[in-house]
């Protein structure tokens, strides 16, 4: 496991190599791997800072909620996949909400937060590339506001189920009405009205847990409209 640690360490940051034995074990000697279940949670909006969040495998999702319980994706990580908005202590002027939960069971490397930001104070490629993954971050949650207000719900669904389509290479896609709402932004009821909808076109099959996509070509037409 610790070898394994050491791998994904240098595989996964790309200044890794460049750092001098002392930041290396630094970085090795403050970090360390934590299991996490489906559904669990392993940051919250309620917790401090709780450091670099590297993924060896598995899928995370980073969410808003509200104060009624909806929930809206802001982005999705994979493996070997940074999170660094879950170490709040990075971003101390910064005023932000946010929750990171294990979409399936996964295992992560912890980076602890404070070591790192001294590191990251001194050291120029370690600055350019937190500034790159953060950059990104924040583009793919300015893109999920640009489709809740511009883009209408049927669009931003099919959309979805395309994105389901080609993430799992399979036109049956196992997933509740709930998740889907969760990443959408929206309400089961909603999405069970818009999914029976699609059916009633003949765009999917509808069974418990499971949509099958029948009608790939005017699912795309439908996302192609906006």
């Amino acid at each position: 496991m610790c070898e394994n640690k050491e791998i994904l360490l240098n595989e996964s940051l790309p200044f890794f190599k460049y750092l001098s034995k002392q930041e290396k074990d630094l970085i090795y000697n403050s970090s360390h791997i934590e299991e996490y279940h489906s559904g669990e949670l392993i940051y919250s909006k309620y917790q401090s800072c709780t450091g670099l969040v590297l993924v060896a495998n598995g899928i995370l999702r980073s969410f808003m909620s509200s104060l009624s319980g909806k929930e809206i994706t802001l982005f999705k990580l994979f493996e070997k996949d940074l999170c660094v908005l879950s170490s709040s202590c990075f971003y101390q002027n910064l005023s932000y909400d946010i929750n990171l939960q294990a979409v399936e069971n996964s295992s992560l490397v912890i980076i602890d937060g404070k070591p790192f930001k001294e590191l990251l104070d001194t050291n120029i490629d370690v600055q350019k590339f937190m500034f790159e993954v953060t950059q990104s971050k924040l583009s793919e949650i300015m893109g999920v506001l640009e489709q809740v207000v511009f883009f209408s719900l049927e669009h931003r669904l099919s959309e979805y189920l395309i994105e389901q389509y080609y993430l799992k290479n399979s036109l049956k896609i196992d997933i509740t009405h709930e998740a889907i709402a969760n990443d959408l932004g929206s309400s089961r009821e909603v999405i069970s009205r818009m999914l029976k909808r699609f059916e009633k076109d003949n765009l999917v099959k509808l069974n418990r847990g499971c949509i099958t996509i029948i009608n790939i070509k005017d699912l795309q037409a439908i996302s192609n409209k906006n």
